[in-house]
């Protein structure tokens, strides 16, 4: 009996081989197959590699992002992937580029084939040994390989701006308006905000930066802080919070070497800021660049426009103070 058994054994052992190499043929086949990468018509995608990520655009652009990349001061790309929080992922990523990604996929194995018109690497520089995103440089491909075969032309006719009073001035508002309406031609409400603040706010409801620079170019309040959680309904392309920045604590350090600095200093506090410090140069930057929060960025480009500095690195470490470096 035991002899008859074994012998079973034996004639079961062929079969199982042949049904696991036909299951592990089938798994290859799909998984290799999903390398190549083909979307459709409105679709982003994340996609998470082994060394790079690549945010995919329709069959447009895919870009990509190596690991060893920082996104703040202390975390790199790999850091981020290696918590497998990829919502988490997807997130960071999204904070970073001009056009929101929908969901990511991971392929670990395999050739990642992307099927697009263009492929690109990130920006980059360097500062110090660290290799940080250069986020200026984002938008501007962006602009050029995505937007400009995307978005429709934002007409200044087309663009309604809300414009909400919160520094108490009575007619303020619709001063305000009335500044955007002669010098760019949008449209505007003007209402009071439901509090008095220091604080200047922007939302971006329907609108690129660049045309939300142009209006706030045009006014007198310099502290605008980018406001992405809002309540406040509204059909307008764009909102304006004016505040009374009576107090507002807000810095800016240079650095750069000694013959620099009093000129950069000087056209910064002609701009209306008073708090400016200086350092000398940091050690390893590659060129010019300027450094700030997300919240901040139109601090940081009034600031770049008047220095002549067209790097800009998106750093979330800083809070309520940008860093420019001269080289």
């Amino acid at each position: 009996m035991a002899t008859k058994k074994k012998k079973k054994k034996k004639g079961r052992a062929p079969v199982l081989v042949i049904v696991l190499t036909i299951i592990l043929s089938v798994l290859l086949y799909f998984n290799f197959r999903g390398n190549n990468i083909k979307l459709s018509k409105d679709e982003r995608v994340l996609i998470i590699g082994k060394q790079n990520l690549y945010a995919v655009y329709e069959d447009k652009l895919a870009v990509k992002i190596p690991f060893e990349l920082y996104i703040d001061s202390d975390e790199t790309v790999e850091d981020l992937v290696d918590s497998q929080n990829y919502e988490n992922v997807l997130e960071k990523i999204n904070a970073i580029v001009p056009e929101k990604l929908t969901r990511y996929t991971v392929i670990k194995s395999g050739e990642i084939k992307l099927d697009v018109e263009n492929q690109r690497n990130i920006p980059e520089t360097n500062i110090g040994d660290k290799r940080f995103i250069l986020t200026s440089s984002v938008y501007a491909m962006f602009k050029e390989l995505y937007h400009e075969k995307n978005s429709v032309d934002e007409q200044n006719e087309n663009i309604l701006v809300d414009v909400l009073n919160a520094n108490g001035v009575g007619g303020y508002a619709r001063k305000i308006g009335e500044l955007i309406k002669t010098s760019l031609g949008m449209k505007y409400n003007a209402a009071n905000y439901e509090t008095t603040q220091d604080q200047s706010y922007v939302i971006l409801n329907d609108i690129s930066k660049e045309k939300a620079a142009e209006i706030l170019d045009k006014l007198p309040e310099k502290y605008f802080k980018i406001k992405t959680k809002s309540t406040i309904p509204t059909l307008a392309n764009i909102v304006v919070i004016i505040g009374s920045e009576k107090d507002i604590n807000f810095k800016i350090d240079i650095y750069g070497d000694e013959a620099v600095l009093k000129d950069a200093t000087d056209k910064v506090k002609k701009l209306g800021y008073t708090n400016v410090s200086t350092s000398a140069r940091k050690e390893g930057t590659e060129q010019s660049v300027i450094e700030y929060n997300k919240e901040d960025y139109f601090i940081a480009l009034k600031v770049a426009k008047e220095l002549g500095i067209t790097d800009m690195i998106e750093n979330n470490d800083l809070s309520n103070k940008i860093g420019v470096t001269i080289k």
